[in-house]
């Protein structure tokens, strides 16, 4: 990290990209400036492309927090753990250590929505900062996740606003902002995890927007099956469709299945952090398609995975939270099956 400061924080620089090669996923840049839609689509593509092409000093801020806040001492960082046993994400999770540690090799710190629902005590470090965390976390939310909400309204379809009116900030429900640090281990240590850092997964929200990270390690898994790298250029966000948004649309939004493996051998004795925004919807909307006569066509309009019976983003996200808790801090030996309603867990390791 560069001594210069920015305020209080240390400047956060970008490590070095990795010379090695890798095989890279060949994906789709969505480049929305060049969409010639009606109904001020352009205007929503500027608005998104001025934040990200505009704010990565904005980002390092972030990232000189993130790596802030992780060097704060275990025991202050504990005092504002949160309840993953009962699904709730929201403020720090520790890295697990001893037997457990490899099934879990990070720490989180979850920031959510600056709302009176979530009201709650933060380090000193995060209170020093509050504005400029809760200006960044709403840029994200009004200047890149609501413009694509309408886009992919328009795909579907359907109203422009209706993906926007079933998230609206001011809400009841849960979106966060996440500070993440991945720890290095050893080549044997990995070896023996099959060199796993976080397991194939699918997020359980609607969007998830991931900012640079130049330490290699995030995949995802092909359509057919193959797990690939991912370039994160600085110029742009990975956005992962995730389950809620799955699930709206029929199963025609298909959740990205991705997993973070051991950096190559350039970067693997230095830390990964991740900055990383979860958008889900409000808590009481339900999971079920929308009508759609794009889904319609497609004969997707039914739900493609029945609950037994009616389930909200709030309990969805909620059950599969707690059911990761309970693998992940030993209290079970087996990942279990079911999540919620009769749906199941898909592992992809």
């Amino acid at each position: 990290m560069s001594p210069s400061r920015l305020g209080s924080l240390q400047s956060y620089e970008y490590p070095s990209e990795t010379k090695e090669q890798l095989d890279y996923a060949d994906l789709e840049a969505l480049d929305i400036s060049k969409l010639d839609q009606p109904g001020g689509k352009q205007e929503l593509a500027e608005q998104v492309l001025k934040f990200i092409n505009k704010n990565d000093e904005e980002v390092r801020r972030q990232y000189a927090l993130c790596e802030a806040f992780f060097e704060l001492p275990l025991e202050e960082k504990l005092k504002y753990a949160c309840d993953t046993a009962k699904g709730d994400f929201r403020g720090y999770k520790p890295q697990s250590t001893g037997k457990l540690a490899a099934r879990d090799n990070d720490e989180r710190y979850n920031i959510p929505k600056f709302t009176p629902e979530h009201e709650r005590p933060h380090p000193q470090l995060i209170r020093d900062h509050w504005d400029e965390i809760k200006d960044f976390s709403l840029k994200i939310h009004n200047s890149v996740l609501l413009p694509l909400l309408r886009l992919f309204a328009y795909v579907l379809e359907i109203d422009e606003d209706y993906l926007v009116e079933r998230h609206r900030y001011e809400a009841e429900g849960l979106e966060y902002l996440r500070y993440m640090k991945y720890y290095p281990r050893s080549a044997e240590a990995d070896a023996q995890g099959g060199n796993i850092w976080a397991k194939g997964h699918t997020d359980y929200n609607t969007l998830t927007f991931l900012f640079h990270q130049p330490v290699a390690g995030l995949q995802v898994q092909t359509p057919e099956g193959q797990w690939k790298y991912v370039r994160s250029p600085r110029n742009a966000i990975i956005v992962n469709i995730a389950d809620a948004l799955e699930f709206l649309s029929g199963g025609y939004l298909k959740s990205t299945i991705h997993r973070v493996v051991r950096p190559p051998e350039d970067q693997a004795t230095r830390p990964r952090l991740s900055l990383i925004y979860f958008a889900r919807p409000e808590a009481n909307i339900l999971l079920k398609p929308v009508s759609s006569p794009l889904l319609q066509r497609l004969g997707l309009q039914d739900e493609t995975e029945q609950f037994s019976h009616d389930v909200t983003a709030e309990e969805w996200a909620r059950a599969r939270i707690a059911k990761d808790h309970r693998f992940r801090t030993g209290l079970v030996d087996q990942r279990e099956k079911e999540i919620i309603a009769g749906v199941n867990q898909k592992y992809y390791d």
